[in-house]
């Protein structure tokens, strides 16, 4: 599994929608990663760390469609977010659903925890 990490990759041009969308997008990825290190550790049970991961990525869908977007990526940087989201669904959602296991979620949290460094 690659994530396409792209940490500080906006550029100091980028337009107004751009940079609210990559801050949603960004926020949405801290909660999610907020929780992971308890999760690794075993102080949280996969079903919590489930739920986060969907509970965050539906919250920036929100937020999104309030804020008037369609969904669709204002930056480059947001498409390659973009990604990063569809994964915290996929595999929250997919825990969820029975189709993986916790291990599945500790490997996708394990790596967002890496990329994604709580600041």
């Amino acid at each position: 599994m690659a994530l396409n990490h792209v940490a500080g990759q906006q550029g100091a041009g980028a337009a107004p929608a751009a940079a609210g969308q990559v801050g949603r997008m960004r926020a949405a990825i801290g909660q999610a990663v907020a929780v992971g290190p308890g999760f690794l550790r075993g102080e949280i049970d996969a079903d919590h760390m489930a739920n986060t991961m969907v509970g965050a990525v539906r919250g920036y869908a929100e937020q999104e469609r309030a804020s008037g977007g369609d969904g669709a990526p204002h930056s480059a940087e947001a498409r390659e977010l973009r990604g990063v989201l569809a994964e915290l669904m996929a595999c929250g959602s997919g825990y969820l659903a029975g189709r993986c296991d916790a291990a599945c979620v500790a490997r996708t949290m394990t790596q967002m925890v890496r990329e994604f460094p709580a600041s």
